[in-house]
């Protein structure tokens, strides 16, 4: 069962304008165990990708997604955002630092993605005492957004990147899950579901 309370462990990045990533490979050792990485930076912020899904080239998504979340937090006063399948958690990231998000569920299935996603969001302050700014969980979506609900723990925005596959497996879950007045963003970042590549899907 997900607990998200101030006991929980929560674990909880920054922005780039130059359009050509800027890529280092390195070998950080975990457990005598070597791995490469690729830096990024998007918009000011860098961040690793590890083995995780990313498209430097979906930016303007992410874009939009930020850009939404920052006129309802300055329209609210408020924003606590549910990143369901954060791959790498550069949206969750950017949720923190540039829509000064109060706090981000960032959730990923593949517990393999942990240590790339602690390590980019753990440049954001992670708050004081039992207020925290983010926590990373790994469940399926549908699970995480489900025992929200059931919580009664609701999200002013929750952002679902689909990765091209159906986006209507979500989609009541995370109506569940949404605030009253909330908003529910959704996208496809390999496109080919939205871009009719796979049209049986």
């Amino acid at each position: 069962m997900l607990t998200l309370s101030p006991k929980a462990p929560f674990l909880y990045k920054p922005q780039n304008p130059n359009p050509n990533p800027k890529i280092q490979h390195y070998k950080p050792q975990i457990n005598g165990i070597y791995c490469k990485s690729e830096l990024q930076s998007e918009r000011g912020l860098e961040f690793e990708t590890g083995e995780t899904f990313f498209r430097h080239e979906s930016a303007k998504g992410r874009d939009l997604g930020v850009l939404a979340a920052s006129l309802y937090n300055q329209s609210k006063g408020k924003l606590r955002v549910l990143d369901a399948l954060c791959g790498c958690g550069i949206r969750s990231l950017r949720y923190l630092m540039e829509a000064k998000a109060d706090f981000v569920l960032a959730n990923d299935a593949n517990d393999e993605h942990r240590r790339v996603i602690l390590e980019n969001l753990k440049r954001v302050d992670r708050g004081f005492g039992d207020e925290r700014k983010w926590v990373v969980t790994h469940l399926d979506a549908n699970r995480v957004l489900s025992e929200c609900y059931l919580q009664k723990d609701f999200f002013d925005l929750i952002d679902i990147d689909s990765f091209g596959s159906d986006i209507s497996l979500f989609l009541r879950s995370a109506m569940n899950t949404l605030s009253f007045d909330g908003l529910l963003y959704v996208t496809s970042t390999d496109g080919h579901s939205s871009g009719g590549h796979h049209p049986d899907q």
